[in-house]
C-alpha cells in the first residue's frame, strides 16, 4: 500500500520540476555601503512574510553616524539572475523582485539599476572569481547587448551578472531610520518545495562589523512545515515560536537541522552585537524524497505528513488499479482536521496522527467543514466519495 502513495508523489513532484530540476530567483541581500563608511547598524528588525508563492520582505534599520554632519553615502542591494535564466523581455528590472522601496528618514528614495559582471571562472585554478564592479567613483556596469552576449556565451543555465539597486543616501549626524521593502518569487525545485535564501554576512560592511540589535521574524503561512539551515546559531532553542507550533531535529542531506511545523504564526531570533558567520536559508523539503530513498521503505505517517498542503485533483492520477484501504481513505479524509489540532473520538487515527512530527492537538478545535478553505472540502469530499 506505502507503494502506491510513493508512486502517486513521485509523479507529481516530478510533474511541478522543471528540466533543469528548478527554478531558483533573486537572492535578497542587506543594504551595503559600496563607498568606505564610518556609519554603522545600531539595529535591524528583518521580517520574512509568505504570500501565496511569494515572499514579503521588510527591514528596518536604525543607522548611526558618528560625526557632526551629514554623509552622503552610495548605497547598493546586490541580487542574482534568476536560476535558468528568464525575463529578458523585462531588462532591465529583475523580473522576479517587484515592489523595490527604499525610505530613508520618511523620504522615499529614487534608484537605479545597474548590470555588473559577476566574475568569471578561472580554469587553472578550477574556481569562480569574483570581480569588483565599482571603481574610481563609478560602476563598471554592463550593457544590454554584452549582457545578451554573456547570456549567449554562457548559456541561459549560466548566472552572467548580477543586478545592483543603488542609490544615493543621506545620513545625518546621529540616528537615520531607513525602511526597506520588496517583494519577489520563492524558488523551488524537484527536491525543495520552496528555497528562500537571505544574505546576513553583508551587514558586517558596515562599520564596526556587526549589527547591534538584530531581530528575525519569519512566518511562512499556517498549517506549514519548514527548516532552517544551522547556519548563524546553534539549534532551535536559539527560536522563539510565536504562534502555536513546535520544532525537530531533522537530517537534511546528511546535515541536522531544525524543522518547525507552525500551526499558526511563524518564528523569531534575536541577538545583540550580531555578527552572521552564515546566511540564511529557509526551505520545505519535498518531504517525500526525505523518507524514500529508492525503494527503501516507507513509514506511513511521514508518507501523510508529505502530502501537506497538496491539495491536487487525486482522481486525474487514481485508476481503477489503485486502491485505497478503508484505513487509509480515513487518515486521507481527516487530514485538514488533524492540522488543525482536532483530537479525534477514534482511538486508532488519534494514534495515528500522533505518530507524525506535525501533529498537535488542540483540545477547544471543533471540527466544521464549512469553516475550512473550499480546496480543503474538495479535498474531504473527494476522499469521502471516491470509493
Amino acid at each position: 500500500m506505502k507503494s502506491k502513495y510513493v508512486i502517486l508523489l513521485a509523479i507529481l513532484l516530478g510533474s511541478k520540476a522543471l528540466a533543469n530540476d528548478g527554478v531558483f530567483y533573486a537572492q535578497g541581500n542587506q543594504l551595503v555601503p559600496i563607498t568606505e563608511t564610518e556609519i554603522s547598524v545600531q539595529k535591524e528588525i528583518l521580517t520574512v512574510n509568505r504570500v501565496g508563492n511569494h515572499l514579503d520582505v521588510d527591514v528596518y534599520y536604525e543607522f548611526f553616524n558618528p560625526t557632526d554632519r551629514a554623509k552622503d553615502l552610495l548605497v547598493g542591494f546586490e541580487a542574482a539572475p534568476a536560476y535558468p535564466y528568464e525575463g529578458m523581455e523585462d531588462f532591465p528590472e529583475q523580473p522576479h523582485m517587484r515592489h523595490f522601496k527604499v525610505l530613508v528618514n520618511g523620504r522615499q528614495l529614487s534608484y537605479r539599476i545597474a548590470h555588473v559582471s559577476n566574475g568569471y571562472y578561472d580554469e587553472d585554478a578550477d574556481q569562480w572569481v569574483e570581480t569588483p564592479y565599482y571603481a574610481d567613483g563609478k560602476f563598471k556596469a554592463l550593457t544590454r547587448k554584452q549582457c545578451e552576449e554573456a547570456i549567449a556565451e554562457y548559456g541561459e543555465m549560466s548566472y552572467p551578472f548580477n543586478y545592483v539597486y543603488h542609490f544615493n543616501a543621506r545620513f545625518q549626524p546621529g540616528v537615520n531610520i531607513v525602511r526597506h521593502t520588496y517583494e519577489y518569487d520563492m524558488s523551488m525545485s524537484v527536491d525543495q518545495e520552496f528555497f528562500f535564501p537571505y544574505v546576513l554576512t553583508a551587514a558586517c560592511r558596515w562599520a564596526g562589523g556587526q549589527i547591534g540589535d538584530f531581530t528575525l521574524r519569519v512566518n511562512m503561512g499556517d498549517h506549514e512545515s519548514f527548516a532552517v539551515e544551522p547556519t548563524f546559531f546553534a539549534d532551535a532553542a536559539d527560536w522563539t515560536i510565536d504562534g502555536v507550533g513546535k520544532a525537530e531535529e531533522v537530517e537534511i542531506y546528511g546535515e541536522k537541522q531544525p524543522m518547525f511545523h507552525l500551526r499558526k504564526g511563524g518564528i523569531s531570533f534575536s541577538r545583540n552585537n550580531f555578527r552572521p558567520e552564515g546566511e540564511l536559508r529557509i526551505s520545505k523539503p519535498q518531504e517525500i524524497w526525505s523518507v524514500w530513498s529508492f525503494g527503501e521503505p516507507v513509514h506511513g505517517a511521514d508518507v501523510v505528513a508529505a502530502s501537506r498542503g497538496m491539495y491536487i485533483d487525486w482522481s486525474i492520477l487514481l485508476g481503477e488499479e489503485l486502491r485505497f484501504t478503508d484505513a487509509e481513505q480515513r487518515i486521507m479524509r481527516n487530514l485538514p482536521f488533524a492540522w488543525r489540532g482536532y483530537v479525534f473520538k477514534s482511538k486508532d487515527l488519534q494514534k495515528y496522527f500522533e505518530s507524525t512530527t506535525w501533529y498537535i492537538p488542540d483540545p477547544d478545535y471543533v471540527a466544521d467543514m464549512e469553516a475550512l478553505p473550499e480546496k480543503e472540502q474538495a479535498w474531504i469530499l473527494f476522499w469521502s466519495k471516491y470509493y
